[in-house]
């Protein structure tokens, strides 16, 4: 049996994983480092702010106050509805959604009898969290947890922090003048970089649509 390079748990797992079925697309390489259910970055216990980043969710409370108003001036535009519900995509261990809460419930009464908060959090371990850091809000009915996103929302609007630059992404570059895909491949006791062919047709379509033209050697 061919033995994979044993670097840390994530790369050994994603090293015998393409050594059984080939390359991975960089997006299936990407998804896996970030949300892989035991090895991903955002699997792992975050309680501490500051850590190996931080946006403005953790520098101040004035970030979740301002979205805050903002929500309460939908609300009003909307003719005060029964029911808003807010969902936060990637809601993390719930720091932007406590600043949200306690504001609104300190500041905007009104709104806060309306308000449906759902933070939407994949990792189970960060999810975890939500039941300390919003523990009122949820025994007042004004918020619950989720993995997933709602299949509709009456009223409302959804919102995220800092979410889109965790989406997987593929890497496509230029060759002799066609579109190529960079994969993941092994290479001795390492992973790396690999060229081949598009993983699908979309990709090809997606540029032609957006009238994209890379030159050589460039990659996006």
């Amino acid at each position: 049996m061919k033995q994979s390079p044993a670097v840390t748990p994530l790369s050994a797992h994603l090293a015998a994983r393409i050594l059984e079925y080939g390359p991975l697309s960089f997006a299936e390489f990407m998804r896996e480092a970030l949300y892989h259910p035991q090895f991903g970055y955002y699997s792992r216990k975050d309680v501490r702010r500051f850590a190996d980043f931080y946006t403005s969710v953790d520098v101040h409370p004035v970030f979740g106050r301002l979205l805050a108003r903002q929500l309460a001036e939908m609300w009003e535009l909307l003719g005060r509805p029964g029911e808003f519900c807010i969902v936060e995509a990637g809601a993390g261990v719930g720091r932007l959604a406590a600043t949200i809460l306690d504001f609104t419930a300190r500041e905007l009464p009104d709104f806060y009898g309306a308000l449906r908060y759902l933070a939407v959090e994949q990792s189970a371990a960060r999810r975890a969290e939500h039941a300390t850091a919003l523990e009122r809000h949820i025994a007042a009915g004004r918020a619950a947890s989720a993995a997933g996103l709602p299949s509709r929302i009456a009223a409302g609007c959804i919102l995220s922090n800092e979410l889109l630059d965790a989406l997987p992404v593929h890497r496509i570059t230029v060759e002799r003048g066609k579109l190529r895909e960079i994969y993941v491949a092994v290479e001795g006791e390492k992973l790396v970089e690999s060229p081949g062919p598009l993983s699908g047709p979309e990709i090809e379509a997606y540029f032609r649509e957006q009238n994209i033209v890379l030159r050589e050697g460039q990659q996006a």
